[in-house]
């Protein structure tokens, strides 16, 4: 990981969110160590349980530290404390303007946070802190920054890399920093003589089933259709018997989801009543945002379409098809690529 903004260091108040566990351990670990003194930690450091409500943030922040330290309050899990940033409370907003003296405060979110008009990153307060530099994104690599981060971290250990391994490892990873870093690490322990070839990235990421499923539905979920289908390409290859099925299922998952939400919908249950439905743990509530925009975006009648996409592909999978798999899996991606792309 390259050094951390001073910016975000320093801040008293500060955002860190992103899928990238490794980074964010870090980050979280390098401004822990800035703002707690290591003397007072066990009297003046307070990490909330994950998913806590503002309340007991709130509640943190106003005990009292020892004479001299600074409270300093953690929230580990912030994902729903700011997943809708007009429902700010208002004495919460008014404490992130005015903090306590002598109080800071780290949000951690697991998840990427969107920005724009009405998003999370595109309202106040957190678009000030944006602007501030007290926001700090360790999330998911997407084009030329996949092959950035490959060409940095070969050239910080001295390897040489072939050429088009770069895109290579690109298409096969995908843009998941903690995979790639592993990736690599293993393609480390290949070249004796310093120097990464396809060959060597063939043979560290032949038949990485799981992987390649997760590379191409992370594709189908931006809506980046090309890499979609090289990810679906290269999971045929690597695998063309246990592939298909396995692809199928990351897709009928996630079409169940929206389903379930669906019929909870209807039901009319309240937020926490539509997370239990979907079978989500709290850890993974963030998730429900995404899926609500994608289900407005649907509509009931475009989720019917895509429930019958997989069902049908599932039957070209089990031998209904005279074309082979390949054919099958293509339209549904492109069908998924078009619900979930923004």
């Amino acid at each position: 990981m390259s050094a951390l903004p001073e910016s975000w260091l320093a801040a008293g108040q500060a955002l860190v969110h992103g899928e990238d566990g490794d980074a964010r351990r870090l980050a979280v670990e390098a401004w822990k160590g800035r703002h707690v003194d290591p003397e007072w930690a066990d009297f003046s450091l307070t990490v909330c349980r994950e998913g806590c409500p503002w309340p007991e943030v709130t509640a943190a922040l106003s005990e009292a530290a020892p004479l001299g330290a600074d409270r300093v309050v953690i929230v580990p899990q912030a994902d729903a404390l700011l997943a809708k940033p007009k429902e700010l409370p208002g004495p919460v907003a008014a404490l992130l303007a005015h903090p306590i003296p002598g109080t800071s405060l780290l949000l951690v979110c697991r998840a990427s946070l969107p920005g724009g008009p009405g998003r999370t990153l595109g309202s106040k307060p957190w678009s000030e802190w944006l602007k501030q530099g007290r926001v700090l994104k360790v999330g998911l690599l997407e084009g030329a920054e996949i092959q950035d981060f490959v060409e940095r971290w070969a050239l910080e250990r001295g390897l040489q890399l072939g050429f088009g391994v770069p895109s290579l490892l690109a298409a096969r990873v995908g843009g998941h920093p903690g995979i790639l870093r592993r990736t690599l690490e293993v393609l480390e322990l290949l070249a004796e003589d310093r120097r990464i070839t396809d060959e060597r990235v063939n043979l560290a990421t032949f038949r990485l089933a799981e992987q390649s499923a997760f590379a191409w539905s992370q594709a189908w979920q931006k809506g980046q259709a090309a890499q979609a289908l090289a990810a679906l390409r290269q999971a045929l290859e690597d695998d063309p018997a246990g592939a298909p099925l396995l692809l199928l299922g990351q897709a009928r998952k996630e079409v169940e989801r929206l389903a379930r939400l669906q019929e909870a919908r209807e039901q009319k249950l309240p937020g926490n009543g539509l997370a239990e439905a979907l079978g989500l743990s709290p850890k993974q509530a963030w998730l429900l945002e995404g899926l609500q925009r994608t289900l407005d975006r649907l509509g009931a009648e475009g989720l019917g379409r895509l429930v019958t996409q997989v069902a049908q592909t599932d039957r070209d999978l089990k031998g209904a098809a005279i074309s082979g798999p390949g054919t099958a899996l293509t339209a549904l991606t492109l069908d998924l690529c078009r619900a979930w792309g923004r």
